[in-house]
């Protein structure tokens, strides 16, 4: 046991070659707290027997009364290898996919991680996720495969059945690594060709095509895990003892008289010792024969646990060993023995071959994750933040003024802001955008529960930093001078998608409600506040535990007020569809006899209303107020495939409308970044290779916007012949006389487009895979009128030749003058004015156009869908899929895992279902099965919220009343009594069904 002190930590972070900045990776459940408690026990800090019991990293109190743990903690331990010193920076990470935004916090900061894995439960989907995360931020992971104590208390595997085993559960994770490495080389590839092809001269002939996909080249021996290089760790951390292959290497090369060098090599593997020859050989040459691994180590195990745990004591046994344990215990007071025998560190390998992190050049810090913890301050009990850190390079000195870059920083930024560039004083710099000067006031040792104050950290160290609350929001990179570019922003695996809107009970503590949001905001990586139109508070969270600990963080440690919370906010999408071919009974339409007359009226009710013309295509030509501009209107959904390339080009389709609005504005563009311009092309490319036939010709080139907020996965095309306007040129990227005519009426159609997008007719929820084609754009009464007004105008000049000069030029100019001047001049009745302005009859007209257009397709609500991972015993099966039918789950495949009784679910399930889900589920498995729930994707709901029976064979299944529910209706109208709007329901559904209760007689 190593005992660590203060001044010893601080010696030891000045050795940069041994510092190992280490975290610990897993699935929930799978042991990680219980191993980083071994590992402190070895310093020190806690009792060795308590190693386990106490989860000494976890804390906070709802982590103890769950069981799991909720936020990265860092402690730094001392190691000793021979002559050697070690600082190891371990960081716990939470293993539930609720809190992976910690584990991208934790991984951004480490050099090597250990990645833990449940002996019997194998390899889990949280297993991929944190693999898949290290293998990104390019960390060396170590595998240390715990609980192996279950294999023989709780499985009764023998040590060649345990020793099989552990082999595929290596199997397993090597084949992740290898798609990881596979996935990688091939992108790199494509990268290469692109680059040749953009080299080329199309002139050159024939080219030979290179089929390798360079993966014959790549040597990936290095990337995989096997206990002879070092890189495994079998252990049982509950019960204290972990070794790798190379500890047995050393006990067997004096015992047997073979060299290290061979057994390191063939200890694991099927290799068996053949004593008299004193000779190692393969199994194959002899059947019957245990490998080496089974023979020299797993046997020992299964021994030593079988003599303590299965052979039965006499009360005689019982009695000698308490006197002998009695008198040890007295010798050892005697002698004044207090410590505690040394016990050996578990993963001593796992610290030998963690490397270095490579540093870049810079005096810079890089903070990662704004974390709470409580600090006492000179008799003030408040909590203050503490940022959770790594210095990269330079020193961090207590006091030390330095520049925060927030994620979006941009140096060429500051240099056009700043004239003298880098060279400019930097105590009186003009505001920069995500740029801020502060000082390092506090600089902390973290010690799990504890914080040691600092004067300097040198680098290659994880500290944390007090007094950047007001500086950083979630994550900045810190530096000395403002030329260092930013470190790129964390990605999350988890996608924010459970919404409750919060207020307190009191109205007068809503300031405290606000200041406890924006504390909240900056403590999580992975929480959004937001305020809505509505004026209401929103948390945006990634799961309901997520929900439940951001909740109470807000009551008992940032507000401190009692909040009431509303039910959570489920989106939704609105959408439409093909006509179907077939009805709610598969018969086809059309050759069915219509007798459910009422039902067919009420269903036309809700359509489109009177005098507004449709045509059987579903065209929709609808008149502004004034009569002055008609517009032609077509909804058509798009290919699924368009949907999800548009919603994963996000941010490509917002800088392109950061690029269009610049190019209107005049402003010089050649500052395009080269990539972007050909992430541009690559996406419309990919577009026209999906929206392809003759019904979408030259679409792609014709789009005019993306809708809502201009980012989102509805398109607006312009068939007009009268306006041209794309979105991939920009309205005035060629400036003709039309397009600056025209500009601000196109401006006007596209507000309203983005409108109708943001919210549908159903329940004014956003719009999703919809295409809406402006087919024709009738400005000629609109012309007409305002050549009217020029010559009145004209006539009026000459009457007041005063004002006359002015004026009269300005309609030239198209819309530069706003056009309700021009549509109500003097002497003319005023047409516009009754109305409002022209522009904002033309957004609303398009509004309407466009809820019409949809209206006349039929109409399908979305969901967003959770894919669900269920791990259950055979035994528990039935009950698991009984919770999943009842909640409109789907199993998309159930596979055993091998050598166990554990059956592997994987489901889709609406996110509206799945509140309560996860407890519902353990209550009815009795804790046998646990779930974990991750945002997958949006589905359309097949049924149609406005369906009623139509025709004899719906009339006959369905009855008259359709009073089977359905399940798009009730989500359509549960949104819209939340929204306040109208819901058509009555009060008495079916009178017949209800009953008078009286007494009885």
């Amino acid at each position: 046991m190593v005992l660590g002190s203060l001044d010893k930590m601080v010696q030891l972070q000045k050795n940069t070659a041994n510092i190992r900045n280490i975290c610990v990776l897993a699935h929930v459940d799978h042991g990680k707290t219980t191993l980083a408690d071994c590992l402190i026990s070895s310093n020190g800090i806690i009792s060795s027997r308590l190693a386990g019991k106490l989860r000494y990293m976890d804390s906070r109190e709802d982590e103890q009364i769950r069981g799991i743990t909720m936020k990265s903690s860092a402690i730094s331990l001392h190691y000793t290898e021979g002559r050697e010193e070690y600082l190891i920076n371990l960081i716990d990470s939470p293993g539930h996919v609720d809190f992976s935004s910690e584990v991208s916090t934790a991984v951004r900061i480490c050099d090597g991680c250990l990645i833990v894995v449940d002996a019997v439960e194998g390899v889990c989907p949280q297993t991929q996720a944190v693999l898949r995360q290290a293998w990104l931020e390019n960390i060396r992971p170590v595998l240390v495969i715990n609980k192996i104590d279950r294999l023989i208390v709780e499985l009764k595997f023998t040590p060649q059945e345990a020793y099989s085993h552990l082999k595929n559960i290596l199997e397993q994770i090597n084949a992740l690594t290898g798609t990881l490495f596979t996935s990688k080389v091939l992108e790199e590839r494509a990268e290469r060709e692109a680059g040749s092809q953009a080299n080329l001269d199309p002139e050159q002939g024939e080219q030979v095509y290179d089929w390798s996909a360079g993966l014959e080249d790549s040597d990936d021996s290095h990337l995989y895990f096997s206990p002879d290089q070092g890189n495994v760790v079998f252990a049982s951390a509950v019960d204290g003892w972990g070794f790798s292959i190379e500890h047995f290497a050393d006990i067997y090369s004096q015992k047997i008289g073979i060299r290290k060098e061979v057994l390191l090599k063939t200890l694991w593997g099927d290799y068996y010792v053949n004593m008299k020859a004193k000779k190692i050989m393969k199994v194959d040459q002899a059947k019957g024969k245990k490998p080496l691994f089974v023979q020299l180590i797993l046997e020992n195990i299964w021994s030593l646990y079988e003599a303590v745990l299965k052979k039965p004591l006499t009360q005689e046994e019982i009695a000698q060993r308490r006197e002998r344990a009695r008198q040890r215990h007295a010798e050892k007071r005697s002698a004044g023995q207090g410590q505690a025998p040394s016990e050996p560190t578990q993963d001593g390998s796992a610290l030998e071959t963690s490397p270095e992190g490579g540093e870049p050049k810079g005096d810079e810090q890089q903070v990662e994750s704004v974390t709470p913890k409580p600090v006492s301050q000179e008799g003030d009990s408040q909590e203050s933040f503490v940022a959770f850190a790594r210095v990269f390079s330079g020193v961090a000195r207590r006091g030390k003024k330095i520049f925060v870059l927030g994620p979006k920083y941009s140096p060429v930024e500051f240099l056009q802001r700043v004239p003298l560039g880098f060279a400019a004083p930097l105590d009186d710099l003009p505001p920069v955008p995500h740029l801020a000067r502060c000082s390092l006031d506090h600089l902390y040792l973290l010690m799990g529960r504890e914080l040691e104050a600092l004067e300097e950290v040198p680098p290659g160290n994880v500290l944390g930093i007090g007094g950047l609350q007001d500086f950083v929001l979630k994550s900045a990179t810190l530096c000395s001078s403002p030329c260092c570019p930013p470190f790129i922003p964390l990605s999350f695996e988890a996608t924010p998608i459970v919404r409750v809107a919060v207020e307190p009970k009191h109205p007068s503590e809503m300031p405290q409600l606000v200041r406890g949001m924006k504390l909240l905001n900056q403590a999580d990586p992975c929480v959004q506040v937001l305020i809505q139109e509505t004026g209401e508070h929103v948390l945006v969270t990634a799961g309901e535990v997520h929900l439940q600990r951001c909740l109470d963080d807000l009551r008992e440690r940032f507000a401190k007020i009692q909040i009431s919370v509303s039910e959570p906010i489920i989106p939704f999408r609105e959408t439409i569809t093909k006509p179907p071919k077939v009805d709610m009974v598969n018969e086809e339409i059309g050759r069915q006899q219509k007798v459910a007359v009422i039902h067919q009226t009420k269903e036309d009710q809700s359509k489109v209303p009177e005098g507004v013309p449709v045509d059987s295509d579903g065209l929709v030509t609808i008149t502004t107020p004034n009569k002055l501009a008609t517009l032609h209107v077509r909804a058509v959904p798009l290919p699924e495939e368009v949907t999800q390339i548009l919603e994963e080009n996000s941010d490509l389709i917002r800088s392109m409308e950061q690029l269009t609005s610049s190019l209107n504005e005049g402003k010089n563009t050649h500052m395009i970044h080269q990539k972007i311009q050909e992430k541009i092309w690559e996406f419309k490319g990919k577009l026209e290779q999906h929206l392809t036939g003759r019904k979408w010709r030259n679409t792609v080139d014709r789009i005019w916007s993306f809708g809502p907020r201009k980012c989102g996965p509805n398109i607006l095309v312009n068939k007009s012949e009268d306006f041209q306007s794309s979105v991939w040129t920009g309205a005035a990227g060629k400036a003709s006389k039309e397009a600056s005519r025209y500009r601000d009426l196109g401006n006007s159609i596209v507000s309203g487009f983005q409108l109708a997008t943001l919210s549908g007719p159903m329940c004014e929820e956003p719009l999703m895979g919809v295409c809406f084609v402006l087919e024709k754009w009738d400005l000629s009464k609109f012309e007409e009128q305002g050549a009217s007004d020029k010559r009145t105008q004209e006539q009026s000049d000459l009457e007041q030749e005063g004002q006359g000069e002015g004026e009269n030029q300005q309609p030239q100019s198209g819309c530069s003058e706003p056009l309700e001047k021009r549509a109500s001049p003097k002497g003319e009745p005023a047409l516009a004015d009754c109305y409002g302005p022209f522009s904002g009859q033309l957004i609303a007209t398009m509004k309407e156009a466009c809820r019409y257009a949809l209206q006349v397709k039929p109409q399908r609500l979305m969901a967003a869908m959770y894919t669900c991972d269920i791990m259950a015993t055979g035994d528990v099966l039935g009950r698991v899929y009984a919770v999943l039918s009842k909640r409109e789950g789907r199993v998309l495949q159930e596979e055993m895992k091998e050598g166990t009784d554990v059956f592997t679910i994987k489901a889709v399930l609406p996110v509206a279902e799945s509140f309560g889900f996860a407890d519902e589920i353990r209550k009815r498995t009795s804790g046998l099965a646990s779930p974990q729930l991750v945002f997958s994707h949006w589905e359309v709901i097949p049924s149609d919220p406005f369906w009623v029976p139509t025709t004899e064979e719906e009339y006959l299944h369905f009855g008259e009343k359709a009073d089977s529910e359905n399940q798009a209706r009730k989500y359509m109208n549960s949104v819209r009594k939340r929204k306040g709007l109208h819901v058509e329901e009555k009060i008495v559904e079916h009178a017949e069904k209800q009953r008078t209760l009286g007494r009885n007689k």
